[in-house]
């Protein structure tokens, strides 16, 4: 009797152990399965990524193509230009406005494989009235500068000074031109009345 005691407990140890290590095992096959999907989405979103890449390098290359056959269409390219004065808002709405004096920076780049010598940079500022659109442009300034030498893909920088800006409601434009040998570029003059003025 004490014998079928002991193998009775022994069976019910014996089946207590096993349940706990299938339950133990189950969790182990959950945690499998679920790293297994993980990995899984990880591959997707990997592979998704390698595509948007792919179409990403594709763009910048067609861009690229873009810009070097843009710059390069010209002997000479107007890289930058930019406007310098004291009397220029640096903050606020009208950040960048200009309401005096002013100086232009104009960077020009030579795209050939030749040095060039005596590159003429001219700039004229005009104004007009938008009242008047069929009246022709006033030139208020014109100006000339000369690169005695420029070498293969070099860039170099001039400068037009003094110029003034009109009043803020005439349109003024200014026309950066490099002479017989490059580009020409037209930029509208960010004009404002001056601080403290009745708009």
């Amino acid at each position: 009797m004490k014998y079928i005691r002991k193998v009775v407990a022994l069976i019910l140890l014996s089946v207590t152990l096993t349940g706990c290590n299938s339950a133990e095992l189950d969790k182990l096959r959950d945690q499998v399965a679920m790293f297994q999907q993980e990995k899984e989405q990880f591959k997707k979103e990997v592979t998704a990524l390698k595509d948007d890449i792919q179409k990403k390098d594709q763009r910048i290359q067609e861009l690229t193509a873009i810009i070097t056959d843009y710059e390069t269409q010209y002997d000479v390219s107007i890289e930058e230009v930019q406007f310098i004065s004291e009397d220029m808002y640096k903050e606020g709405d009208k950040v960048g406005h200009i309401y005096g004096r002013f100086n232009v920076a104009v960077t020009v780049k030579n795209n050939t494989d030749r040095e060039m010598n005596n590159v003429k940079i001219t700039a004229k500022l005009e104004s007009s009235f938008n009242n008047y659109p069929k009246a022709a442009p006033k030139t208020t300034a014109s100006k000339m500068d000369v690169i005695k030498q420029m070498g293969s893909g070099e860039t170099k920088e001039v400068f037009f000074s003094d110029l003034t800006v009109d009043h803020p409601e005439v349109v003024q434009e200014l026309f950066i031109n490099v002479v017989d040998q490059g580009e020409a570029k037209k930029i509208k003059v960010p004009v404002a009345f001056p601080p403290g003025s009745q708009d």
